[in-house]
């Protein structure tokens, strides 16, 4: 699971880093910022000037959602990525695997069967070749497009907590906070990514403050989605053997 911490940690950093220059530009001061060498920092005075300061920071604002949303869906999705490329690359077969994953594998597969063909007698060719495969021992493979079958769309905290369900992935939060701020993001990306709101006009009614609280449920969210899909990736709960441990 190196790589999908090593991404979290570089999207965690970068978000930390926008958010710190997004309060110098506005001359906001970040709630956890207090001392600095035993004394108070105060912030008053925006740190440059443009034509239209407002406007200017209203689309920062919505650009800092859409990178809160690319942090989610880059980061969930690596840790499947990385289950599934494990699972290829030891050559497990259907036998081998928990039994959460062998419902998802077979039904991604005959779905895309159903789907993929036009006339019955090659549908049922095609099923003919997955029960082979079962039979047969042969490893399987479970493709990237599989996470997305399963999410049908964007992610929010409910998906990613039934992705997790259907993985069989233990998943403990940490944080008690309102996780209606991660579904804001998704709403706030979607609305922006089909031209539905302007970036002017996304993240116009959110104060620093309020994207503050929705940066950090949102990183604490996904770590807590980290850790439960490494313990399972560690200790190898994606094989049938290890599956109730």
């Amino acid at each position: 699971m190196v790589a999908t911490r090593v991404r979290f940690d570089s999207r965690k950093e970068e978000i930390n880093f926008y958010f710190r220059v997004m309060c110098d530009i506005t001359g906001h001061k970040p709630s956890n910022e207090t001392e600095n060498n035993n004394k108070i920092v105060l912030k008053s005075k925006p740190l440059i000037e443009t034509e239209d300061n407002d406007k200017f920071v209203r689309i920062l604002k919505s650009n800092f959602l859409l990178m809160l949303y690319n942090l989610i869906e880059s980061c969930v999705k690596s840790g499947f990525e990385e289950i599934y490329e494990i699972i290829k690359a030891e050559g497990i077969s259907y036998i081998q695997v928990s039994n959460a994953l062998r419902d998802i594998w077979s039904s991604y597969e005959i779905s895309n069967a159903d789907k993929d063909t036009a006339k019955n007698e090659t549908y049922g060719k095609r099923v003919k070749d997955i029960l082979e495969q079962v039979i047969s021992n042969a490893p399987i493979l479970l493709k990237k497009k599989t996470v997305e079958a399963l999410a049908g769309g964007t992610l929010d905290a409910r998906i990613i907590r039934e992705l997790l369900k259907k993985h069989d992935i233990n998943f403990i939060e940490t944080s008690a906070g309102d996780k209606y701020h991660i579904l804001t993001v998704k709403t706030k990306r979607n609305s922006l990514a089909h031209g539905e709101e302007s970036f002017d006009e996304a993240a116009r009614d959110l104060v620093i403050d309020d994207l503050e609280k929705i940066k950090n449920e949102v990183l604490i969210f996904v770590e807590d989605v980290i850790n439960g899909i490494e313990e399972y990736y560690n200790n190898k709960l994606y094989l049938i053997n290890n599956e109730n441990i």
